[in-house]
């Protein structure tokens, strides 16, 4: 998302989710085959792939959106969360309640509460929906891992650890992200460190300073200080 607020989108353009509207926005979210953005106004608008619903945002005002695989979720500004599209998993069957953050991912999602504990919901096979206890700060939903950040800075993982995306390194940072089957956090200094699967250099971060990170399938992107974005690993178009 630009400084005025549009959109541009790259990569894979199978399903049209990189044709953003021309439209001001205040946050935006990428799945599978779709985007989502959250309209100055407060309505979410999202584009691409329609398949199970996941484009159909219902009306209303939120403060976040998130996208997953086939499905998203945005949260209300009453705290509450509404998730639409494929419910397969039972990713879209928030539990009621008040939260400040959401997340999306391949088939769960998870809720950040206003004291800090986290609740997730839907594909659990691996324990990406075990949340543990304790109080956190942020949350990210990977591909079958989640992870929250500490309100000491410290990273905690939960779910399925056969690449090691659940290995986070000690240390304090300031954001999470979670990708397919790996994740990445950006340090105090603005440096981004990730871990987990090394199949196609997504771990390869490259230095100098960084505001923000998310992560992808196989690949990660991080906002540098200047405004300028850098991105990681697979090069090639996938879904």
């Amino acid at each position: 998302m630009r400084v005025d607020g549009s959109v541009l989108c790259w990569g894979v353009q199978y399903f049209v989710q990189l044709a953003a509207p021309s439209t001001p926005f205040t946050e935006v979210a990428a799945g599978s085959g779709h985007s989502c953005g959250l309209r100055v106004d407060g309505s979410v608008l999202c584009w691409g792939r329609n398949a199970y619903g996941q484009l159909d945002a219902p009306a209303g005002s939120f403060t976040a959106v998130a996208a997953g695989h086939w499905y998203s979720c945005g949260l209300r500004t009453d705290g509450s969360i509404a998730c639409w599209g494929d419910n397969e998993y039972g990713q879209l069957d928030a539990p009621s309640g008040s939260f400040s953050a959401v997340t999306a991912s391949l088939a769960h999602s998870c809720g950040l509460r206003p004291d800090g504990s986290v609740e997730c919901w839907g594909y659990d096979e691996f324990g990406q929906s075990d949340a543990p206890s304790g109080s956190f700060t942020a949350i990210a939903a990977g591909g079958t891992h989640s992870c929250g950040l500490r309100v000491d800075g410290s990273v905690e993982c939960w779910g399925d650890n056969k690449a090691g995306q659940l290995d986070a390194p000690s240390g304090s940072f300031t954001a999470i992200a979670a990708g397919g089957a790996h994740s990445c956090g950006l340090r105090m200094d603005g440096s981004v460190e990730c871990w987990g699967q090394y199949k196609l250099g997504q771990l390869d971060t490259p230095s100098g300073s960084f505001i923000a990170v998310t992560a992808g399938v196989l690949q990660s992107c991080g906002l540098r200080t200047d405004g300028s974005i850098t991105c990681w690993g697979d090069r090639q178009p996938r879904l």
